[in-house]
């Protein structure tokens, strides 16, 4: 099993990529890296190899994507592109392979895309499966997964649950199409235990972000026992994939190495 640094809320304004954290997360014992897809997709192919060659040399593959979803990009209802969308998937997919990247994390919808009383079952949820199915079918033909995130209600997702997310990968006919688990919001959301396991034992969880809760900082020592009761029994259950802490740091240099410590201990 892999633990990987989710690079997202370590990064600051003048460094959106959290460049200045690659080294330190690398010499702190992480497997892998994940990286903000929509901050990858600013670059040119130049500063892409350039980014991949900083990772390279930190020992550090980006082997997951997050922040799939550029800010304010509609991915259904009547602002939805399908020229834009279809650009998007094939620019998306090419700086996959372009960073060795096999797995892509994403959010569902956001309601602040859509007009005010939007119907998301009867149009924004065959929508978002026909992009769906589009990404995933491409995807698969280059060896990459996806994995749907549930955001929680405050953040204005459709997808908020566990349940939304194993409705949308179940129905849009894509086997490389799973769900991630990100314990932040699966506890602000107060998400159902059981459909939690429900995906782990269906093969469905694909992914695993973990912060200490309610602060979303890097797990410690001190919150050793809650990290070891949220994660043991997925990995009672079969849960084999990656683990990305998605936190943010207090003090980068002591909390990276000891929550990547405090991981490798409960594998």
């Amino acid at each position: 099993m892999k633990t990987g640094c989710c690079l997202l809320l370590l990064a600051t304004p003048d460094d959106p990529l959290a460049r200045r954290a690659v080294p330190l997360a690398g010499q702190s014992g992480y497997d892998y890296a994940e990286v903000s897809l929509a901050r990858l997709l600013l670059l040119d192919a130049r500063e892409t190899a350039a980014y991949r060659k900083l990772l390279d040399e930190a020992r550090l593959p980006a082997e997951v994507f997050n922040n799939a979803i550029p800010k304010g990009m509609a991915l259904i209802g009547p602002h939805a592109d399908p020229v834009r969308l279809d650009t998007y998937i094939r620019r998306s997919l090419s700086v996959a392979e372009q960073m060795g990247t096999g797995l892509i994390t994403m959010s569902g919808p956001n309601r602040a895309t859509v007009p005010e009383g939007f119907d998301w079952d009867g149009d924004g949820f065959p929508q978002y499966l026909e992009f769906l199915h589009r990404f995933g079918t491409q995807a698969a033909e280059r060896g990459v997964s996806l994995a749907i995130e549930p955001i929680n209600d405050e953040e204005h997702s459709f997808v908020s649950t566990l349940s939304d997310a194993q409705r949308a990968a179940d129905a849009c006919g894509c086997g490389n199409v799973g769900v991630i688990v990100d314990f932040y919001h699966f506890w602000k959301q107060q998400d159902s235990p059981d459909s939690l396991m429900q995906l782990c034992r269906g093969q469905k969880l694909r992914h695993i972000h973990y912060a200490a809760y309610p602060e979303r900082t890097y797990p410690l020592q001190d919150d050793l026992s809650a990290c070891r009761d949220a994660l043991e029994p997925l990995f009672s259950a079969g849960y084999q994939g990656r683990v990305s802490i998605e936190a943010y740091a207090r003090n980068p240099v002591s909390d990276l190495p000891e929550a990547c410590r405090l991981l490798h201990n409960l594998f």
